[in-house]
């Protein structure tokens, strides 16, 4: 289906999530604690009559911190503090709390530990058992090959060619890449 999506906040009502490439830049508001990095998405949801529901928010959180493993000394905990693939895992519960159906990871796995990296790539092969859309952008070949079902592959912002998993090579994928097409 064909949509047009005008503003983030339309593309959220879509089902669309975007965890983007540079969090601490983008992504991370550094002055705020753990829960209030993780709500922003859903605070809306959960605030009305002039009153936020801070009990359900805090369980919300609490629950993502469960699942995703962040490892944090409590919710109020200044963001900047946890380590890289914390923040990656806590921003990650943000988008994950939105419930969406389409979820975008631009290099979801960039300046965090290996450890952080396999839970990352364990969480995306689970969300896509359970039937949500996954589409990682990633510059790491290794992990593009290892982690897809189909492989897009872009050359100065034109699309050069789809291969599914069968086919997927390094070769094939560097071919696509210096911007020759597949024959």
């Amino acid at each position: 289906k064909t949509v047009r999506i005008g503003d983030p906040h339309q593309a959220i009502e879509l089902g669309f999530a975007l965890l983007t490439e540079d969090r601490k830049l983008t992504g991370l508001f550094p002055c705020l604690s753990v829960m209030e990095n993780m709500e922003m998405a859903v605070l809306a949801n959960y605030a009305g009559n002039g009153f936020v529901q801070q009990k359900a928010l805090r369980a919300l959180c609490e629950d993502m911190c469960k699942k995703l493993r962040v490892k944090t000394p409590s919710l109020e905990q200044c963001i900047d503090t946890l380590s890289g693939g914390n923040q990656q895992k806590a921003l990650l519960a943000r988008w994950l709390m939105t419930n969406p159906r389409v979820l975008i990871l631009d290099e979801p796995t960039r300046g965090i530990d290996v450890g952080a990296k396999a839970e990352i790539y364990r969480l995306i092969s689970l969300l896509a058992s359970e039937g949500m859309a996954v589409i990682m952008i990633s510059s790491e070949l290794p992990e593009v090959l290892g982690m897809s079902d189909r492989v897009m592959v872009m050359h100065e912002g034109e699309m050069m060619g789809i291969l599914d998993r069968s086919e997927a090579t390094q070769e094939k994928v560097m071919h696509l890449a210096s911007g020759h097409r597949v024959h």
